[in-house]
C-alpha cells in the first residue's frame, strides 16, 4: 500500500513506506526530547515540539521543513479537520499572569520562515478542551466563553478570528430556568453544513440537556433535536461521518446499585434528516446489556453504528439510525471496536487488560468471521486509510517493555514488525485528500474532498491472501521470540490463531460454550438458536422435552417405514453439516421471536419512543404468546 506511518521515540521520528516495501524513507533525529508530534488529518503536515521550539514539516516525505519557530515548553499540538490551522498550547507562565499560551498558525499560503506569526492567541490554563473547534471545510471556528459559545466565519486566504464580533452566537441560559447553568461539553459536527451538540449536566434537581443546534448568523434559538435525562455528570460525544447521528455517553461518578467503581453508564441517540433538521429529529435511549459501555463507534456509511456493553464477557451489538437492533453477538471478552475505513470489516478486539484476542467480522456477509489474532499488550490499535491493514503497537509508558509495531493484513497475517526499546507513538499518514497548488507541497487550491475511492487511498487491488507479500522482519521476530509465534497469526503463512493442543486446559466458560461443537473433521456444528448458549438447541425447552417430541417423531416414522417393508439401514442419510427441525421448534422459534421483539417494544414505551397504533396493539398480544409458548412446552425464561 502507498500509505505511509510514522514512529516516535523520545528523539527520534522515523517514517516508514507501507506495503510491500516497508521501508524507512525519513529519519528525523533530534538532540533533545521530542514533547509532541502529531500528522494533521489531511497528511500535508508534521508537526513537532520541543522544549525549545515548534517545526512544521511537508512534502512526500516529510523532507521539507516549513516554518520553524523558538517557542518554549509547548506542550500539546492540535490540527483543524482540513489541516489548515495549526494550535499550539504551551505550559502557562509563572511569571507573566497575563501570557497568551495558546497559538493559532494559519498554514494553508505562501509562509515566509524567518517572519512566521501566529493568526490569533488567547490565554487558557488547562491542557484539557483548551483548542478552537472547527468546521470540516475549516470555514467555522468556535470557542467557548463562560455563557456561551461564539461562532467566527473565515476566509479561506486571509482568516480573521474577531470572536468580538462573531458570525453566530449560542447562549446556555435561554430558558430562565437554566440562568446559573453553562454547558461543559460541546461538538461540532463533520458536515459541510455543520451543526453543533451541547451537553449540559444535571443540576439542582434538573435533568441534563442534550441539544442539536444549527450554525446560523446571529442569536442561535432553533433546536434540531433535544434530549432530558438524569444520571449525567459529564458524557462522550461522537459523530457519525455524515453529521446527521450523533452518540452521547452519559456517565455518572458514582453506581448507585454500587456494581462499579466507574459510575453508571447510560447511551443516547440524537439524529435528524434533512439539511440542518429540515426533516425533523428523533432522540432515543439505546438499549443495551447491563454494565458498562465499553467501546461505541460508527460505521463510515453513517448508518450503523456498534457498542461493546456489559459486565465481561461482554454483548457485542450492532444498531441502525433510528437505535433499532440490527445484530447482537455472542458475550465475549472484548472491549474494542474498529470499524474499516471502506466500512467492509469490523474489528473486534479485547485490549488492556484482556488477552489481546482479535476478530475481523464481514459485515457484508451477515457479520461473519474472516480472521482471528492475537496481538497481546497493545495498547494502540487502527485501521491503514486503504483498509487493508491493521496496526497494533505497544507503547511507552502504557507499557515500558516488549515495546514494537505489528502490521497485519486483513486476513489475519503479520506482515511487519519492529521492535523499540521506548516506543511512545504511532500513526498512520492519510493520504492527501486536496488538489494542491501547482509548485507547492502544501497549499490546497480549493477545500473540496476529492472522491475517496480504493485506488485513491492507496489501496493494491492486486493484493490478496494468497499473494501476500511478508515482510523479513517477521521470520526474524518468530526466530527470536519462538513462544509468541502462535500469536502472529501469519507467521506460517495461515491467519487466525493457533489452535489449542489436545488436553490443553479451558476454562468453564469456554466448556460450556463449546460443549456442543462438533468433534467430527469437516463437519459443522448442529444449528442453535441464534443469540441462545449451546448446548441447548431451542433455547427455554428442557432437554428432555425437545427429545422426547423428537423421539416420537422418529417412532412415528419408523413405524410407517416397517409397516411398508422398508428398514432404517435402507433410508438416505441426511447431507453432512445439516439439521431436521420439527415443526414444533420451529413454531418456538417463531413465538420466541414475537417476544423478544415485544420486549424490545416495551423498552422504547418505558423510555418515552413515541410508538405506532400497531405496535402498541402488538404488546398488548404478549400474555397470548406467552400462553402458546408454554402449550409447546417452553419452560424457560427469555
Amino acid at each position: 500500500m502507498a500509505s505511509q506511518f510514522f514512529l516516535k521515540t523520545n528523539k527520534d521520528i522515523e517514517l516508514f513506506q507501507g506495503y510491500p516495501e516497508f521501508n524507512e524513507c525519513n529519519h528525523t533525529s533530534k538532540d533533545v526530547q521530542v514533547i509532541s508530534s502529531v500528522v494533521s488529518p489531511c497528511g500535508r503536515f508534521l508537526a513537532l515540539s520541543t522544549k525549545e521550539n515548534i517545526q512544521v514539516f511537508c512534502g512526500a516525505n516529510f523532507e521539507t521543513l516549513l516554518f520553524e519557530t523558538a517557542l518554549v515548553d509547548v506542550y500539546d499540538i492540535k490540527f483543524s479537520p482540513s489541516g489548515n490551522f495549526l494550535n499550539t498550547w504551551e505550559r502557562p507562565s509563572a511569571t507573566d499572569a497575563e501570557h497568551q499560551n495558546v497559538k493559532v498558525w494559519f498554514l494553508n499560503c505562501e509562509i515566509d520562515a524567518a517572519s512566521v506569526t501566529p493568526v490569533f492567541q488567547y490565554k487558557y490554563k488547562a491542557q484539557s478542551n483548551w483548542a478552537l473547534q472547527y468546521a470540516k471545510l475549516d470555514d467555522f471556528a468556535v470557542k467557548q466563553f463562560p455563557k456561551e459559545l461564539r461562532i467566527v466565519k473565515l476566509d479561506s486566504r486571509a482568516p480573521v478570528f474577531d470572536f468580538a464580533k462573531p458570525f453566530a452566537t449560542l447562549p446556555a441560559d435561554q430558558d430562565p430556568a437554566d440562568k446559573n447553568r453553562k454547558f461543559t461539553t460541546y461538538l461540532v459536527s463533520p458536515s459541510e453544513h455543520p451543526t453543533i451538540c451541547t451537553f449540559m449536566p444535571e443540576k439542582s434537581g434538573k435533568p441534563a440537556q442534550l441539544t442539536i443546534w444549527p450554525v446560523l448568523e446571529g442569536k442561535i434559538t432553533k433546536k434540531i433535536a433535544t434530549k432530558l435525562f438524569f444520571k449525567a455528570d459529564s458524557c462522550q460525544l461522537k459523530w457519525n461521518a455524515q453529521g446527521n447521528g450523533i452518540l452521547c455517553l452519559a456517565i455518572t461518578d458514582f453506581d448507585s446499585e454500587n456494581k462499579s467503581y466507574y459510575g453508571e453508564n447510560t447511551l443516547y441517540l440524537l439524529s435528524f434528516q434533512g439539511v440542518n433538521g429540515t426533516l425533523g429529529g428523533n432522540s432515543v435511549r439505546v438499549p443495551l446489556a447491563n454494565g458498562p459501555v465499553h467501546d461505541f463507534t460508527w460505521a463510515p456509511t453513517s448508518r450503523q453504528f456498534g457498542v461493546i456493553a456489559g459486565y465481561m464477557p461482554a454483548t457485542v451489538a450492532f444498531f441502525d439510525l433510528r437505535g433499532n437492533l440490527v445484530h447482537q453477538m455472542t458475550e465475549q471478552s472484548k472491549n474494542t471496536m474498529l470499524f474499516s475505513p471502506s466500512g467492509n470489516y469490523i474489528l473486534v478486539g479485547g485490549f488492556g487488560n484482556l488477552q489481546g484476542a482479535v476478530e475481523i467480522l464481514d459485515r457484508h456477509n451477515k457479520f461473519k468471521s474472516v480472521a482471528r489474532f492475537n496481538a497481546a499488550n497493545t495498547s494502540v490499535c487502527m485501521w491503514s486509510p486503504g483498509g487493508e491493514f491493521i496496526m497494533t503497537a505497544t507503547t511507552s509508558p502504557r507499557l515500558r517493555v516488549d515495546n514494537a509495531v505489528k502490521i497485519w493484513h486483513v486476513s489475519g497475517n503479520l506482515v511487519f514488525v519492529r521492535e523499540f526499546k521506548e516506543l511512545l507513538k504511532v500513526a498512520w499518514r492519510t493520504p492527501v485528500p486536496f488538489k494542491l497548488q501547482p509548485g507547492s507541497s502544501h497549499i490546497a487550491r480549493d477545500v473540496h474532498v476529492e472522491s475517496a475511492a480504493g485506488e485513491d487511498l492507496g489501496l493494491d487491488p492486486k493484493c490478496s491472501k494468497n499473494q501476500l507479500s511478508v515482510h523479513a522482519s517477521v521470520a526474524e521476530y518468530v526466530a527470536a521470540h519462538p513462544s509468541r509465534a502462535a500469536a502472529a497469526g501469519g507467521a506460517n503463512g495461515k491467519g487466525g490463531a493457533a489452535a489449542k493442543p489436545a488436553g490443553a486446559y479451558r476454562p468453564p466458560h469456554a466448556r460450556r460454550a463449546g460443549a456442543g461443537a462438533s468433534t467430527v473433521p469437516g463437519m459443522t456444528a448442529p444449528r442453535t438458536v441464534p443469540g441462545m448458549t449451546a448446548p441447548r438447541t431451542v433455547p427455554g425447552m428442557a432437554p428432555q422435552a425437545a427429545n422426547g417430541n423428537a423421539n416420537k417423531t422418529r417412532r412415528r416414522k419408523n413405524n410407517s417405514n416397517n409397516a411398508a417393508g422398508t428398514s432404517q439401514e435402507n433410508s438416505p442419510a441426511p447431507a453432512p453439516g445439516t439439521s431436521a427441525v420439527s415443526p414444533e421448534e420451529k413454531k418456538l422459534r417463531s413465538l420466541l421471536k414475537k417476544l423478544r421483539s415485544i420486549e424490545t417494544l416495551k423498552q422504547r414505551q418505558a423510555a418515552g419512543d413515541k410508538l405506532e397504533d400497531t405496535q402498541v396493539l402488538k404488546i398488548g398480544t404478549e400474555d397470548k404468546v406467552r400462553a402458546e409458548l408454554q402449550a409447546v412446552g417452553w419452560t424457560g425464561e427469555q
